[in-house]
């Protein structure tokens, strides 16, 4: 197993270079604004940092999915399968790959945000500096005056939710690209195939999902309620179909 991770991680090494050298520009950026004490330069790159973790982490996802429907359409693939372990192993491996290279470009985000939080406090006058600019900005874009305890409680769901959805959208797009490529094989169809079945597997499981609303003990909306424990739940269970079942196609379809 863990060669296999190895292999897999291996994979995804120039996209992990790319966000890296990324990431350091908005760095060097971020404490240029402080050097120089421009807060139209901290602004931008606080702005950056938000947006660019957004995006990374979504094409961080879809990249591991991108890969396995690669794999399955050249012949180094189908030589992965042949190899002395089973199916459940080398989508095992595949999955938790994607996982970690998940927590990995989620733990660099984290890291640059401690590092300019300590730049702004070492600085002459940083902390407030950074605040003043981080104010500005979002009074700016929003008119409203800004409440530093309900972003640290948003940005703990935020994180909470971004890996419970980023799990789910590698499962499903595993599963789409698993049922086209047993489907079609090498067709040139296989991809778009893939594409509409993921919206529609996204479509059910998010149909799952409302209906748990309409149950007796109904929706307990608000953060922390009862049907935010029951949306990791249901994630959860989810989670583990959708792996049994890409798992099954692997072991009958795939493996030769």
């Amino acid at each position: 197993m863990g060669k296999l991770i190895k292999y897999e991680w291996k994979k995804q090494r120039m996209s992990r270079m790319v966000i890296l050298i990324g990431l350091g520009v908005c760095l060097l950026l971020f404490l240029g604004g402080l050097l120089f004490q421009s807060d139209l330069t901290l602004a931008a790159s606080i702005l950056l940092l938000a947006f660019g973790s957004i995006l990374v982490l979504f094409y961080t996802g879809i990249e591991s999915i991108l890969v396995l429907n690669r794999d399955l359409r050249t012949r180094q693939s189908y030589m992965l399968w042949m190899v002395p372990k089973s199916v459940w192993e080398i989508l095992g491996a595949k999955y938790i790959c994607a996982f970690l290279q998940m927590l990995f470009v989620f733990g660099l985000f984290v890291a640059a945000a401690c590092i300019c939080s300590a730049a702004a406090l070492f600085s002459s006058g940083g902390i407030q500096e950074l605040a003043k600019a981080v104010e500005t900005l979002v009074q700016a874009l929003t008119n409203e005056k800004l409440d530093w305890g309900m972003i640290l409680i948003n940005l703990i769901w935020f994180a909470v939710y971004m890996l419970i959805g980023w799990t789910e959208v590698i499962l499903v797009g595993f599963l789409a690209v698993i049922i086209s490529r047993t489907v079609l094989i090498r067709s040139k169809l296989a991809g778009f195939l893939s594409v509409i079945l993921f919206f529609v597997i996204i479509y059910l499981v998010e149909r799952g999902l409302s209906l748990l609303g309409t149950l007796p003990w109904g929706y307990d909306a608000g953060i922390g309620g009862r049907f935010v424990l029951w949306q990791i739940v249901y994630y959860l269970f989810v989670s583990i179909i959708l792996f049994l079942i890409s798992g099954w196609l692997s072991e009958k379809k795939l493996s030769v």
